[in-house]
C-alpha cells in the first residue's frame, strides 16, 4: 500500500503563507516529505481536501498544478509496481530529480549535456500568470535551436563533434568564430541570423554552468563579442495622434465582423498602455478592477496597471459574454486547451490583425507603417508629450521610465513643434 498526500503548515518565513509538502508513504517504510513549490495564504488552504478553497486567489490554477504533481508521482509508482520493482518512498520522492542528481554527482559536464539539462528543465517548468498556467515551450525551442546551430558550426568549422566540447573549450576565439559564422549564415539567408539571441543564450548556458561550479567556465570570454551580443537599438513603432484618431473613427460598416474585432483589439491595446498582443488575448475579467486593469505581462516579469478609460470599457462591453470561459475577448475556444495552442492562436490572430490594419490604412490613405506594436509606442509618446509623469506612464505600460524612453517614445509632433519654434525664433 502506498499513498501521496499534500499537507500544509505555516511558512516559517511568513506565517500568513502556507508551506506545502508532499508526504510519500509505503507500508513498512518511514514517511518521506518533499517541499512543493506552490504557495498561497494559509487561510485559503483546506487541509481536508488538500487544495486551495474555491474563490481564493488563483485557486483553480494552483489546484491543477497540485493535482498534476500528485498524478505524475502516482503514475511513476504504478509503473514500478507493474515492473515488480522493490522501491521505497525515498526513491519515489527523487524519481524526477535525475537532472539534479547528475549535477551533484558530476561537476564536469559537456556543453551539450548542460544544454540538454536546461532544455528538459524548461520543458517541465510551468508558471502562473493572471491565474493561468503557462508553459516555457518558447524557451525550450531556443535551446533546441542553439544545440542544432552549435552542432553544425563545430562540425563545419573544426571538423569535430559538438558532444566532445566542454566549457574550457568556449574560448574567446571560439566565440569570435561562432559570431562570424552566424553572420555568414545570415547573409546567405538574407537576414541577420539571430546573432544576439544565439550568443546570449549560449552565455546563459555558461552562466548556469558557472553557478553549478562546473569546471572551465570563463564568463569574461564573452566580453570579446562587443556589440554582437547586445540587443540592437529598437525604433519606436509609434504613429501620429492624427493617424490614430483616423483609425479609431473609421466607418465600421466598411469592415467585416472579424475585422471589427481586429480593430477593437488594436484600439483596446492603445487605450490600455499599449498592452501586448499576447496580454490582450489572454486578458481575463479577473484582471479588471473598478477603473483599473492589473495584470502580469506574460513575456516580461512586470505588472502593468493601466487606467480603464471609457473607450476601453465600451470595447470590452461590446464582447461581454462572447469570450470563452473567463476571457474578455472572443479569441480562444474550447480547442485551445494548452498554453502552446493559445500561443499559436495569438500568432494567428496577430497576422490577421496586421492584414486588417493594412487594409484600414489603405482606405484612410495613411502612409505610416501601422502594426499591433504601434499601439504601445503611440500611447507612451502621446502621454509623455501631454506632460504626464514618466513614472506614471511606465506603471501603466508595465515598463521602467528608462525603457519607455529608450524603446517606445517617438516625437510624433515634429511639424507642430517646428511651427512653434518658427514663431518663437
Amino acid at each position: 500500500m502506498y499513498t501521496i498526500n499534500i499537507k500544509g503548515k505555516p511558512n516559517p518565513k511568513d506565517p500568513s503563507m502556507v508551506k506545502l509538502e508532499m508526504i510519500f508513504f509505503k507500508t513498512n517504510y518511514p514517511r518521506v516529505t518533499k517541499v512543493v513549490n506552490v504557495t498561497g495564504l494559509l487561510a485559503d488552504w483546506d487541509a481536508k481536501s488538500q487544495s486551495f478553497r474555491v474563490g481564493s486567489a488563483e485557486a483553480t490554477a494552483k489546484n491543477k498544478l497540485l493535482f498534476d504533481l500528485k498524478t505524475k508521482y502516482y503514475h511513476k509508482a504504478d509503473d514500478w509496481e507493474i515492473e515488480e520493482r522493490n522501491w521505497s518512498p525515498v526513491q519515489l520522492s527523487h524519481a524526477f530529480d535525475e537532472i539534479e542528481q547528475v549535477q551533484s554527482e558530476v561537476k564536469v559536464l559537456s556543453v551539450l549535456q548542460t544544454i540538454n539539462i536546461l532544455e528538459e528543465r524548461f520543458r517541465i517548468k510551468k508558471r502562473i500568470k493572471n491565474g493561468q498556467i503557462m508553459d516555457s515551450k518558447g524557451t525550450v525551442k531556443g535551446y533546441v535551436n542553439l544545440r542544432k546551430v552549435l552542432t553544425i558550426f563545430v562540425s563545419e568549422k573544426y571538423g569535430k563533434t559538438f558532444s566532445s566540447y566542454f566549457f574550457q573549450d568556449i574560448t574567446e576565439q571560439f566565440l569570435l568564430d561562432l559570431a562570424f559564422w552566424i553572420k555568414e549564415q545570415g547573409i546567405k539567408n538574407g537576414n541577420k541570423g539571430g546573432l544576439p539571441q544565439k550568443l546570449r543564450l549560449l552565455r546563459a548556458v555558461c552562466n548556469y554552468a558557472n553557478k553549478q561550479g562546473m569546471y572551465g567556465v570563463n564568463m569574461a570570454a564573452f566580453e570579446c563579442l562587443g556589440n554582437d551580443i547586445k540587443w540592437p537599438e529598437t525604433t519606436s513603432k509609434a504613429i501620429s495622434a492624427k493617424s490614430m484618431n483616423k483609425i479609431a473613427a473609421i466607418d465600421r460598416t466598411l469592415l467585416t465582423k472579424r475585422e471589427q474585432l481586429h480593430l477593437d483589439l488594436f484600439l483596446f491595446s492603445y487605450y490600455t498602455g499599449g498592452m501586448a498582443n499576447v496580454d490582450v488575448c489572454n486578458l481575463t475579467w479577473d484582471c479588471i478592477q473598478d477603473d483599473k486593469i492589473i495584470y502580469e505581462r506574460i513575456k516580461f516579469p512586470k505588472t502593468a496597471k493601466p487606467i480603464l478609460l471609457q473607450k476601453s470599457r465600451d470595447i470590452i462591453n461590446r464582447y461581454k459574454g462572447l469570450g470563452y470561459g473567463n476571457y474578455v475577448f472572443p479569441v480562444f475556444t474550447h480547442k485551445h486547451t494548452t498554453s502552446e495552442k493559445r500561443r499559436y492562436r495569438v500568432n494567428e490572430i496577430s497576422t490577421k490583425l496586421r492584414i486588417t490594419l493594412s487594409k484600414i490604412c489603405k482606405m484612410l490613405r495613411i502612409k505610416e507603417n501601422v502594426t499591433w506594436y504601434s499601439a504601445r509606442g503611440s500611447f507612451i509618446s502621446k502621454m509623455v508629450d501631454a506632460g504626464n509623469n514618466p513614472y506614471v506612464v511606465a506603471e501603466m505600460a508595465g515598463n521602467s521610465p528608462l525603457t519607455i524612453y529608450k524603446h517606445y517614445y517617438k516625437n510624433t509632433r515634429r511639424e507642430e513643434i517646428k511651427r512653434e519654434m518658427e514663431s518663437i525664433f
